[in-house]
């Protein structure tokens, strides 16, 4: 989350008549976040959360995120959901953009994870998937090989700074995640974003996912590999990275109780969380090249993905081994 569009009065007035927000108290912007521009409206009985949609391909798309999350909520699972004005509309505009107004979770996202709450987030993650697959519309891939191909040209100096040989193996990673599509590797929609961030806890307990706009059709088990990448990484003391290998454990175990997983599956997870930051890091050298407001908006370090990503060619995981030995 985040905010880039200021509200004004006469925003606020449109909001609270067309909501009926009669008792109406406050708007606060959010500035955590990297997307769109959200702010918590706050009345006497409830908060809600007021988002304007910035980026095109959600705004263009936003029509099916709203109605996944609307299916999720009604088939039992904590999220956000949005809430129709006084013309049962979904979606208005404000300064030419559109928005929504959304359910509000009282809950906070953590800096840091014990394993308690990534044995929570396993079995969190495969109860969306299990609801997920009863879904009956398709959601477009946003990443796929051509957003690859053309953001790596687009940006190939930039990337040559790296490492020279950096270009090479994304090139390698991308031709070997097209490669999967030869295996049977389940599919359905995932929430596609799963940072701790979009994560909400409550006293120690998870109260649901937010930000379901990277929400698209895709390999189930992508969403576990981009726990892996955000959530299980360590610094040591002498300032390397770490794969924290009992998070990544627990993790998988849970998922795995409520949702079993398949060989193919686990063996696809090293192509896939480095596809993940290959795609975050690109992401994010986007938004550094478009040098975004970072007193409205967060602007997150692509480095941080460059060295998850070598960390994977230089450590050889068998994740395929966790199912076998529990």
């Amino acid at each position: 989350m985040a905010y880039l569009t200021e509200l004004n009065k006469e925003d606020i007035k449109n909001i609270i008549f067309n909501y009926k927000l009669l008792d109406y108290i406050s708007y606060t912007p959010i500035y955590d976040g990297v997307q769109n521009s959200n702010y918590i409206i706050t009345t006497k009985k409830r908060k809600y959360i007021f988002t304007i949609f910035e980026d095109n391909y959600v705004a263009n798309n936003l029509k099916e995120f709203l109605k996944l999350m609307i299916f999720l909520k009604k088939s039992g699972f904590s999220c956000p959901f949005p809430i129709t004005d006084r013309n049962n509309n979904l979606v208005n505009l404000v300064s030419n953009k559109p928005s929504s107004l959304l359910t509000y979770l009282n809950g906070k996202f953590l800096y840091r994870h014990k394993l308690s709450h990534l044995h929570q987030l396993g079995g969190y993650v495969a109860k969306l998937h299990n609801i997920s697959l009863k879904y009956p519309n398709h959601i477009k891939q946003r990443f796929d090989k051509k957003f690859y191909v053309n953001t790596i040209l687009e940006n190939n100096s930039l990337i040559l700074e790296y490492d020279i040989t950096i270009k090479n193996k994304f090139e390698n990673i991308i031709n070997d995640y097209n490669n999967l599509n030869k295996i049977n590797i389940p599919k359905g929609i995932i929430h596609g974003d799963l940072f701790p961030d979009n994560v909400l806890f409550n006293k120690g307990k998870i109260e649901g996912f937010i930000d379901f706009y990277f929400s698209n059709y895709d390999y189930l088990i992508s969403d576990i590999a981009i726990v892996i990448i955000s959530w299980c990484f360590y610094h040591t003391n002498n300032k390397s990275i770490q794969l924290n290998m009992d998070k990544v454990k627990i993790l998988i175990i849970s998922y795995n109780k409520y949702r079993n997983i398949s060989y193919n599956e686990l063996s696809s997870i090293n192509i896939i969380c480095k596809i993940y930051c290959i795609r975050f890091f690109l992401t994010r050298l986007i938004d550094k090249k478009n040098k975004k407001n970072s007193k409205k908006i967060l602007t997150k370090d692509p480095n941080e993905y460059i060295y998850k990503l070598l960390y994977f060619y230089t450590n050889n995981i068998n994740f395929e081994q966790i199912i076998e030995h529990e």
